[in-house]
């Protein structure tokens, strides 16, 4: 059946629920609600587990469900928000390797005269 342009894919919608899906569907929201405490105590719980391998997964979640996805936190002292910036510089001419080879080379080895 082609597309016809101006009529729904779908003209009849979603299927009205019976009487009896909408009973079992507002059990099963009532039965989440009533879990919700005790899943939240759980989730705390593997959080405060260091050992836990979902401990992280945990804290993320919890944060996550609070603040939101895209919260970003600064931590006590840290307030400098200062970016890292790191510099790549592209490999020299062969007389810089050498240059480098020599200061290298003169460098005097600390380690080896603090073992004497």
């Amino acid at each position: 059946m082609p597309y016809v342009k101006g009529q729904s894919g779908n003209p009849k919608g979603r299927p009205k629920l019976t009487e009896e899906q909408k009973s079992q569907k507002e059990q099963f929201k009532q039965l989440l609600k009533s879990s919700t405490v005790d899943a939240l105590q759980s989730i705390i719980q593997i959080a405060n587990d260091r050992y836990n391998k979902d401990c992280l997964n945990a804290c993320r979640y919890i944060i996550d469900k609070a603040y939101g996805t895209n919260t970003a936190f600064l931590v006590d002292g840290m307030e400098e928000t200062t970016p890292i910036v790191i510099e790549v510089v592209p490999h020299g001419k062969q007389d810089d390797d050498e240059e480098w080879e020599q200061e290298w080379n003169d460098a005097p080895d600390e380690d080896l005269e603090e073992e004497e």
